[in-house]
């Protein structure tokens, strides 16, 4: 698998540029610019190659072979993890390089402008440590390990589970050691430990009705929501989805505007959440197919109501 490279900031310049310098026109000029080239490249090969392995995995019949034939991509389960496995240190090592770019850039210019770079970064959801193809990828490892296990899974406090999957011996014990679950405490969370590195902790808790995520959907700032709250917050049915929000809906978390239209159904997790939740997952279902009946009756009523004049 190729990688992209990330551009890298020499160490050798000149003792006179540590002056403090809240603007500097000509190296911004040049260095902003070739750094978000490269970051969008490898942004976009880290979404790209990660909805290629998603889609393989959730696929059946003749578009799964497909699918293998347009990726190249053995789906057998170890195969599949160690590519899952890479993309993530990919992601991570990537977005660690850029910080440390960033913070060695206005650290030998004296300025600020790094750290705007990178806000500049979330904004533009270019920050791979918030994507949520990140998630996807973690769900979809812990959903290779244990593909038939109908409970709650604390993968990171049990002995038990540590040693979880033994059919795939020690690469899938390997990679318990990176993505664990936690649906048994009061966080619901996934998190990935990046060796010696950095720990990541996705809450997947809805912020909205403050249980675990049910057809999670995140939108384009990375916040999770359930389908159906995210789309009340929308003043949408949840029959349409999310895209049918107007353009400059706003995030209720964040207040950020136009994040509806990137918003993208976390089809992995919501597999994740099925396997591992079972008695919640089907409560949940019957709940939402009984509300969305309601909803697109009512909705269809008012259409035709309009449609009739009276």
């Amino acid at each position: 698998m190729a990688l992209h490279s990330i551009v890298r900031v020499p160490e050798d310049r000149p003792s006179g540029l540590q002056s403090r310098v809240s603007y500097l026109p000509a190296c911004d000029a040049e260095f902003f610019p070739d750094l978000l080239k490269a970051v969008s490249s490898v942004v976009d090969y880290f979404t790209k190659s990660s909805r290629q392995l998603r889609n393989l995995h959730l696929a059946t019949g003749p578009r799964r072979l497909l699918l293998r034939l347009k990726t190249k991509i053995s789906p057998d389960t170890p195969n599949m993890m160690k590519v899952g496995n890479t993309l993530v240190s990919y992601g991570c090592m990537n977005a660690l390089a850029v910080r440390k770019i960033l913070k060695k850039y206005d650290k030998v210019h004296g300025s600020l402008n790094g750290r705007e770079f990178k806000t500049k970064l979330q904004v533009m959801h270019a920050e791979l440590l918030q994507s949520p193809w990140l998630i996807e990828l973690g769900a979809l490892a812990i959903n290779l390990m244990a593909p038939k296990v109908p409970r709650p899974l604390c993968l990171a406090d049990s002995t038990d589970s540590m040693h979880y999957g033994q059919a795939h011996q020690s690469f899938q014990a390997q990679q318990l050691d990176y993505w664990t679950c936690d649906f048994d405490s009061e966080k619901h969370t996934l998190s990935y430990v990046f060796p010696e590195t950095v720990r990541l902790d996705f809450n997947l808790e809805c912020p909205i009705c403050l249980e675990v995520v049910f057809d999670p959907v995140a939108l384009g700032c990375g916040h999770i929501f359930c389908r159906s709250c995210v789309c009340a917050a929308a003043s949408v049915p949840a029959f349409q989805g999310v895209k049918a929000a107007r353009r400059g809906d706003k995030c209720p978390i964040c207040r950020q505007s136009g994040v509806y239209i990137t918003a993208m159904y976390l089809d992995e997790l919501a597999v994740m959440i099925k396997i591992r939740c079972e008695e919640y997952f089907h409560e949940r279902k019957l709940e939402e197919r009984e509300a969305r009946l309601k909803e697109a009756k009512e909705y269809w009523e008012r259409e035709a109501v309009a449609m009739m004049g009276f």
